[in-house]
């Protein structure tokens, strides 16, 4: 298949996946006013409109010298004239804002003005069928960005601000005053190119990324590379051994790496419907070569399913990366539905973070770059920490192959100033942990979760080297620090903030206090997470609970 065909293919991935059968999924739309809610239930309700510049209440010491602006996006129109959407995935994006000056902290917030959203707000009800709710009479999609909500994560790029969904174009913001101002092109011949929330940088001004085209039993993935110019530099269209769910990858020193998943399209009343846990399929890690896409392996691996990933090294003929790992796909296809219920009907299992090592001996040959070879015998090492956690965070450094190859002398002085090395650095994240085992001070009891079922703590994930140096607990593989928010709070993605000239490693986190309808975000040292926030911020609004985000230094 050419680039043509997979692009003109990408609307009719979401709309073949809605059947006729989908009269009663209709039909719940209406089901989600009616539920006893409970408490944290605030954080999924949405919001009506923006939010105007407020002030929040400050505590702790702000380090004057920390300056910039955190932005977070997620899902926040969640229903329209008494419809409410029955996936987390489907609400039309926001982007939040928390600036900080001079101890001072201001949050403002806007709706992204995507196609979707413009169209809906006019007509003052949904228009169109989205990934996990089924629209009556819904106005026809006539490419991916008719149903792009941009409501997934947020790229500095160029001095603007780019909102990213899993499918459809970025959308450009005004990093100031967060105006929408248009759909991001990448040339004409690549407009509507499905670019995945989480790409990744090149190390030379461009980004690594990727589609997937699952249509009439198609199982392809498309891989690119963005040059510093934002045109298309280089791609691959990769067929896969199934039609995995996919949603983030990871890269090495010279490996972009991949887990195809058991979890796989197949069909469905929406396109979330559509994906099927299937246990007999092993899962399988992709690895690709950077320099040339044809260059490819497969290592199979148990079946699981996997969001987001942490490092990934190359040390001694072996590849190493972290993910998040979970046993099945509930939380995809059942545990993202109850929360937009807010009743949790059915409990999923948490993510573990684990590291997978594999050979990096064997590639495809020249005759058989075209199509897979026969998958690489079993030699996968899975080794897990025994933490339950999400949202991984760490200190990003990327370097190029060319740099590489000017420096191969001191590669131990290389690892040092790039960070791309033989060895992991300290990794973050956040858990949900046992409500009354944190406040009594004992171990993990995962069974008996916090209140909520969602994540109330923050997690550090210590090196060998870096655990000598902490007060650290173990469990299972991993030395790690932990803090505890405390009852009635949900933690989101903690952001990395990397050491300057002006001030040390800093975690910045927001969270909602769902008891006392409050938002607010704080502030750690990376170095030592355990003695909890040096500052806080808090503010009497309750914000939509999101997914990724970024922090610029002003």
């Amino acid at each position: 298949m050419d680039r043509r065909q997979f692009l003109a293919g990408s609307a009719a991935l979401m709309t073949t996946a809605v059947w006729p059968s989908s009269v009663d999924k209709l039909l719940a739309l209406d089901n989600a006013q009616a539920v006893a809610r409970e408490p944290w239930a605030i954080g999924f309700s949405g919001a009506e409109g923006d939010y105007l510049p407020l002030t929040m209440q400050v505590s702790g010491e702000w380090p004057a010298q920390l300056s910039g602006n955190l932005y977070r996006n997620g899902p926040a129109k969640m229903s329209r004239a008494g419809k409410s959407y029955q996936h987390w995935f489907d609400g039309d994006g926001m982007v939040q804002q928390f600036s900080v000056a001079n101890g001072k902290i201001q949050h403002q917030a806007k709706f992204i003005q995507t196609k979707k959203f413009k169209v809906e707000e006019a007509a003052g009800a949904f228009k169109y069928t989205t990934a996990g709710t089924v629209i009556p009479n819904a106005l026809p999609i006539r490419n991916n960005d008719d149903l792009n909500v941009a409501n997934t994560s947020l790229l500095p790029r160029h001095g603007e601000l780019l909102a990213l969904w899993e499918a459809g174009s970025p959308y450009r913001l005004d990093a100031q005053t967060l105006t929408t101002l248009g759909v991001k092109s990448f040339g004409d011949k690549f407009k509507g190119l499905p670019f995945s929330a989480h790409p990744l940088d090149d190390g030379q001004g461009g980004l690594w990324n990727f589609g997937v085209w699952y249509v009439g039993g198609e199982k392809q993935l498309l891989v690119y590379q963005v040059a510093a110019d934002d045109s298309i530099a280089r791609m691959e269209v990769i067929e896969l051994p199934q039609a995995s769910y996919l949603h983030a990858f990871a890269q090495s020193e010279n490996k972009l790496v991949f887990y195809i998943s058991s979890c796989v399209y197949e069909e469905g009343e929406t396109y979330i419907d559509a994906f099927k846990w299937r246990p007999e399929l092993p899962s399988q890690l992709l690895v690709i070569d950077k320099a040339d896409f044809k260059a490819r392996q497969l290592h199979q691996l148990p079946a699981g399913f996997v969001f987001h990933f942490g490092q990934a090294i190359e040390k001694n003929g072996e590849l190493s990366v972290q993910l998040c790992l979970y046993p099945n796909s509930a939380i995809l296809t059942q545990g993202m539905k109850g929360l937009l219920t807010g009743a949790r009907k059915t409990k999923t299992p948490h993510a573990e973070l684990v590291t997978i090592t594999v050979p990096l001996t064997a590639t495809l040959t020249a005759a058989s770059k075209t199509q897979f070879a026969e998958t690489l015998p079993s030699s996968a090492r899975i080794n897990r920490s025994g933490v339950m956690m999400e949202f991984p965070q760490f200190a990003q450094h990327t370097m190029s192959n060319k740099e590489s190859a000017q420096q191969t002398s001191n590669a131990e002085k290389l690892a040092e100033k790039t960070g791309v090395a033989s060895e992991f650095v300290p990794l973050f994240g956040v858990g949900a942990r046992s409500d009354s085992a944190a406040s009594s001070g004992s171990n993990f009891n995962y069974e008996a979760e916090s209140e909520s079922g969602l994540s109330n703590t923050l997690y550090c994930i210590h090196n060998a080297k870096d655990s000598s140096q902490h007060d650290v607990d173990t469990l299972g593989d991993a030395s790690y620090s932990a803090f505890y928010l405390g009852k009635g709070k949900i933690a989101e993605e903690p952001l990395y903030i990397p050491a300057t000239e002006q001030h040390e490693a800093y975690l910045l986190m927001t969270w909602l206090d769902y008891h006392n309808a409050q938002s607010g975000l704080s502030l750690f040292r990376a170095s030592d997470i355990s003695a909890g926030p040096i500052a806080s911020a808090q503010m009497n609004r309750v914000l939509p609970l999101g997914f990724h985000g970024c922090f610029i230094n002003a």
